[in-house]
């Protein structure tokens, strides 16, 4: 599925994308990525891809400023309707392409982005690293797949996620590349790693 159809078919059933990633188990991973995160109270933050909100609404519940962008003109609908949860602070949501943000360099101390990275094609991944490099001026916290490095468990690993490689332009190429390395080359250098399930949380550093 290219990626202009991808973002299509998220805004038509949006309304089913909460129940899906919950049985994912993503609502535990946005509140790790929260966690991780450690937002100061009023610090401003950037999410990228918010999709629904899941992550803004967790960073927001722990006192940060957050605007969350994304693509998906209907997974934003259902984000708007869900900033009522998000006590003390209420996100903003606004439509955007990650691939060319309009802040000015470092605008964010914080820059977040949860499992979106590995539905894109390799050339959009690097430019929306580019992006979030650029425009962070602290720390950006990446969440995406754990992809096992060893090989058996690497086939199965793509075995049980063989429905990515329908929906992703290019799936493949993620699980190829370590994201680690990916991330370093985006100038990010990654301070830690956390573990959740099936998924993992970097933990980075803009470099100077």
């Amino acid at each position: 599925m290219s990626r202009p159809a991808q973002i299509r078919f998220l805004s038509r059933f949006a309304a089913a994308y909460d129940p899906v990633v919950g049985f994912m188990g993503f609502p535990p991973l946005w509140k790790a990525l929260a966690d991780v995160a450690a937002p100061a109270a009023g610090e401003w933050t950037l999410d990228v891809c918010t999709g629904t909100g899941g992550a803004a609404l967790e960073l927001a519940r722990r006192g940060a400023r957050v605007v969350g962008l994304d693509l998906a003109a209907g997974m934003l609908r259902r984000a708007q309707r869900k900033r009522h949860t998000a006590a003390p602070a209420v996100p903003y949501f606004v439509r955007m392409d990650a691939r060319q943000l309009a802040f000015a360099d470092r605008s964010f101390p914080l820059v977040t982005c949860s499992m979106a990275l590995h539905e894109m094609a390799e050339a959009e991944r690097t430019r929306t690293l580019t992006e979030i490099a650029r425009v962070a001026s602290g720390r950006v916290v990446i969440a995406e797949y754990r992809v096992p490095r060893e090989a058996r468990q690497r086939l199965l690993f793509r075995v049980s996620r063989a429905f990515e490689y329908a929906e992703s332009d290019d799936f493949g190429a993620f699980v190829r590349r370590d994201l680690g390395k990916r991330l370093a080359q985006a100038g990010l250098g990654v301070a830690a790693e956390h573990d959740v399930g099936a998924y993992r949380v970097w933990v980075c550093q803009r470099k100077v």
